[in-house]
């Protein structure tokens, strides 16, 4: 592995010093507002024109922050929580608008990658670094009725890179910091008349920080280090007759260090271990072909691909847990724009999906797991602006299973602009599902039961808010300002119950959850080149039967931000995060277990970066993250991330 980082990072530096286009960021460029996305619809519309709250986290705003993985980049947005056990690298989890971990579907460039052989099915959010990545979406709310299963909290979208406006346009950076980090990628995108295509290749590694917390005694301080490769190749090409080709590959490999939870004379303590170690592959890929009208009012496409995970825990030489997922798709994808009087720029999307997961399963405590599973899939999605100042919005989809049957899904928005007053006001419905998995189902031991007849997890939600953009200081539409408010209720959860009498654990559909919630943010030109934002965030998530608060979830979280153009070469920006006490599993000073569902305290980070184009050419560019060095922990037992210092250099032709 250290070889073809070294590789990696070295081509990286050999190319950076080369020319490149002026890279100097526009600020106003790193709004939202207006930004054209496909995860809400499966069609590219505004996101203003869109009845549910969708966020981008654009590639001006990953270079000018330096953000160099998925997990920070969704750490900025607020109503989501982002929990990682540790550096990059280190396992991720997403809790959505208070939903579980599993109720986020993760999407590369709309290709499902939650992983089939995971326990609950979730995506690992802390591995991935962004260097291929032009955006990351994410909508929020439920969208099983366009994605099918998992799609409760919300879906994370990562759109790559594609094109460029010459045939070859090649892209370096490479990064050293804190904890003897260093990060590289190198890359190419081009436009022809017929083709688009992007290549990158990108890497990391890290000596990383000691995750057992410090106030621990049987901490050591033991580094828990983390590397990380990826490359990913994307591209069209323009037959005749209005056919495109299309192909896709991603690889992603990574390795990380980790401590126990069974150190000690009595195996029952949280402690480091320098020996134990996890190794993750990712491998995507997906090939298709399209057709488009002449027009431009009809467009379909039919492609299929493979999404393959990998996983193996280690203690030294030895392996003790083993988890492979296979997930094998074929999809057929239209959206259609007619004309049709009395309606404006209406829309209807629609499709069907073919997938089949498999997993072979070896864990240390679990007996070995073989199994298949094949589902289907129908969806249409209708958009269009009905009268005036109002797009209406109504999807529906059928996903039939090889397990448990047939789950049907809907749902139904609108979006009102009144006119001469900047203001919009939205409504939504939507039900949504988490298909049980087959781990969940079949898993077995002398302790744990198999339990073939779960059903899935159900969701009803809905969500009401407003938005609006006005004049400030006689510069129209630089002050923007929104708020929302929503409910989801979920039945069905899937829960671990011990029988008494059998003295076995078996999965079961017992659990309940109520949560509730609103967001608020403004953001304001305050004057040419200053950008600055407040978001703030309450999620009450709560067991609909005993009352207890969801763990992880934090009731209030709120984050300020400024970006400013110093100068047309230099740019800089300013992060506050403020994250709310929350209920978790919590151990004393010792590593002993203390109990589940106690508070730990709320903690407060500051981030700081900028950029200087050296030339028209080269951009110069550093952060420092957790400015004040706040001790805290996320999860709790789990360190968070000291003070790093992080300088760097990019360039593109």
């Amino acid at each position: 592995m250290r070889s073809s980082l070294r590789a990696v990072l070295a081509g990286a530096a050999a190319l950076t010093p080369f020319a490149a286009p002026a890279l100097a960021s526009d600020v106003a460029e790193l709004r939202v507002e207006d930004t054209i996305t496909v995860t809400g619809t499966r069609a590219e519309r505004a996101a203003e024109r869109q009845p549910l709250r969708i966020d981008a986290v654009s590639r001006d705003q990953i270079e000018l922050e330096n953000i160099a993985t998925l997990a920070e980049a969704l750490e900025t947005l607020p109503g989501v929580a982002m929990v990682q056990g540790g550096p990059a690298g280190s396992q991720g989890s997403l809790f959505s608008r208070g939903t579980n971990s599993q109720h986020t579907l993760a999407l590369f460039d709309g290709i499902r990658l939650n992983d089939p052989s995971a326990p609950a099915g979730a995506f690992d959010f802390g591995q991935d670094l962004l260097g291929e990545v032009e955006r990351v979406e994410v909508a929020r709310g439920p969208l099983s009725s366009l994605y099918g299963s998992d799609a409760i909290g919300g879906v994370v979208n990562l759109i790559p890179r594609l094109g460029a406006d010459k045939p070859f346009s090649p892209y370096t950076e490479v990064s050293v910091g804190e904890f003897s980090t260093v990060r590289g990628l190198a890359g190419a995108a081009g436009s022809t008349e017929r083709a688009r295509y992007n290549v990158t290749v990108e890497a990391m590694t890290t000596d990383g920080f000691d995750v057992t917390p410090a106030r621990m005694s049987t901490s050591t301080g033991d580094r828990d280090g983390a590397e990380s490769v990826s490359l990913t190749a994307l591209g069209e090409y323009d037959l005749d007759h209005g056919i495109t080709l299309s192909g896709l590959f991603r690889h992603r490999s990574t390795t990380a260090e980790f401590d126990t939870f069974s150190g000690g004379p009595s195996f029952s303590q949280r402690a480091d271990d320098p020996d134990l170690e996890i190794e993750s592959d990712y491998t995507v890929w997906r090939l298709g072909a399209g057709w488009a009208a002449s027009d431009g009012s009809f467009t379909s496409t039919i492609r299929g691909g493979q999404v393959e995970s990998d996983r193996v825990s280690r203690d030294g030489a030895g392996a003790f847990d083993a988890y492979s997922g296979e997930r094998t798709f074929a999809e057929w994808l239209n959206v259609w724009t007619p004309a049709v009087d009395g309606l404006a720029d209406p829309s209807v999307s629609f499709g069907a999906q073919f997938e089949r997961d498999s997993l072979a399963n070896d864990p240390e405590f679990s007996d070995p797991l073989n199994e298949s599973e094949e589902s289907f899939g129908v969806y249409a999605l209708g958009t269009a602006g009905v009268i005036a100042g109002l797009d209406v919005t109504v999807s529906g989809r059928i996903d039939d299973y090889d397990g448990f049957g047939t789950q049907g899904t809907w749902n139904a928005g609108a979006v009102y602009a009144i006119a001469e007053t900047g203001i919009q006001l939205f409504a939504s419905y939507g039900t949504a599902f988490k298909a049980p998995t087959l781990s969940e189902r079949f898993t077995a031991s002398a302790w744990v039961a198999p339990n073939p007849d779960l059903v899935p997890e159900e969701s009803e939600s809905w969500e009401i808010g407003a938005r609006g953009a006005f004049a400030l200081m006689d510069r129209p539409g630089a002050l923007r300002v929104g708020a929302s408010y929503y409910e989801t209720e979920i039945e069905n959860l899937i829960e671990s119950v011990f029988d008494a009498e059998t003295f076995l654990s078996q999965n079961r559909n017992v659990g309940r959850a109520d949560i509730s919630g609103y967001e608020l943010y403004a953001e304001a030109d305050a004057v040419e080149g200053l950008t600055l934002r407040v978001d703030y965030a309450y999620v009450d998530a709560q067991n609909a039967d005993t009352g207890a608060r969801l763990q992880r979830r934090p009731a209030h979280s709120w984050s300020a931000m400024a970006r400013w153009q110093v100068i047309d070469r230099a740019s800089l920006s300013a992060r506050y995060a403020h994250v709310g006490s929350r209920r978790d599993v919590v151990y004393d000073d010792d590593g002993f277990f203390v109990g589940s569902g106690l508070p730990i305290t709320s903690y407060d980070l500051v981030h700081l970066a900028g950029t200087f184009d050296v030339n028209t050419n080269v951009q110069a560019f550093a952060s420092l993250k957790n400015a004040f060095n706040e001790t805290y922990e996320q999860p709790a037992a789990f360190a968070g991330a000291p003070r790093a210092v992080t300088v760097g250099i990019r360039a593109r032709y």
